[in-house]
């Protein structure tokens, strides 16, 4: 946006100067796309993978900590267990709490899940500075499984908004 004001700035100067032509064609604005690289704060850590691309169990940035963690240490065939997902503001920020807040659940053969989709009505907490949602996972094999969790949600300012979709996963042991 700077770029553009800078722009229409300096053709509007040129043009009182008689330098720019009459028709000459109008700077090309493109969209900025925040999904190629990571915007951060100087108190901000940084970001090991883009925001579309699937992270660990955990991101963190100057706004929030996004993680999924196992309700237990080891989980067993045919034994219900839970799968932890936690959102927590940073800083001034907070989660807004009018928008949809949606997760999307994947969980690799060997595991159900109890729930494919989570959403505000679902979560066991839900305010300003966290959103806390469990769900249950019944294994029905051994081995490593990975968990995925897609999450859409707002974090805002008192200045602005801004809309997250980010995935983290993690893998679930099972003996």
């Amino acid at each position: 946006m700077r770029i553009l004001t800078a722009l229409v700035l300096s053709c509007a100067v040129l043009a009182s100067m008689g330098a720019c032509e009459q028709g000459a064609p109008a700077p090309q604005v493109s969209e900025h796309d925040h999904a190629a690289h990571h915007h951060q704060t100087p108190d901000a850590p940084p970001a090991a993978k883009r925001p579309d691309e699937p992270a660990g169990p955990m991101i963190e940035t100057g706004s929030f900590l996004l993680a999924v963690t196992p309700s237990r240490s080891g989980y067993q065939i045919g034994k219900d267990g839970d799968v932890e997902i936690a959102l927590e503001s940073r800083g001034e920020w907070h989660v807004n709490q009018e928008y949809p807040i949606r997760v999307d659940l994947k969980a690799a053969p060997g595991v159900a899940l109890k729930k494919n989709e989570l959403v505000k009505g679902d979560a066991k907490e839900f305010d300003e500075k966290k959103v806390r949602f469990v769900v249950g996972v019944e294994p029905s094999a051994a081995g490593e499984h990975e968990v995925s969790c897609d999450v859409s949600f707002a974090m805002c300012t008192e200045e602005n908004c801004i809309l997250e979709r980010r995935t983290v996963s993690m893998p679930l042991k099972v003996e």
